[in-house]
């Protein structure tokens, strides 16, 4: 299987260090941030992914779309189960940027290609703590929070 890490901004680890399936795991952990990178396009995109607090499978995802990078996420649309789409709130169109490229990283998370990073901002994707363990740094989740994904 081909591995992808999760790197934290400003840090690089090789390749091998971080499987898809963890990727995938802290972009589902209920309080994710993570950038896309695709070198090849040089497009990249900021999401916010947050979970349903009832419905475990519902997952609400929004892209930094200002320069406050806490607070200008515009909702874009919702994970449910295994399908990403838009719905009546979402503020972007299908046709942006943006939304079309979540759209292939969320099909693709497990086989993204070496041209493709992802990189969290030091907060544990569960609960949004700050990660100050360098092996939390590295996996994207706090040593409690890691337990129970």
């Amino acid at each position: 299987m081909a591995h992808q890490q999760l790197l934290p901004m400003g840090d690089e680890f090789s390749r091998d260090e971080r499987e898809l399936s963890d990727i995938d795991s802290f972009v589902k952990a209920g309080r994710a941030v993570f950038t896309v990178l695709n070198e090849e396009t040089g497009n990249r995109f900021t999401y916010r992914v947050k979970r349903h607090k009832r419905k475990r499978s519902l997952y609400f995802v929004s892209v930094l779309t200002g320069s406050d990078n806490v607070h200008d996420y515009t909702y874009i649309g919702a994970i449910f189960g295994k399908e990403f789409r838009s719905t009546k709130r979402s503020r972007v169109t299908e046709d942006a940027l943006s939304f079309k490229a979540f759209a292939w990283f969320i099909r693709n998370v497990r086989t993204l290609p070496n041209s493709v990073k992802v990189f969290h901002e030091n907060r544990c994707g569960r609960c949004g703590r700050a990660l100050t363990v360098p092996e939390s740094v590295k996996n994207g989740f706090g040593p409690e929070c890691i337990k129970k994904v």
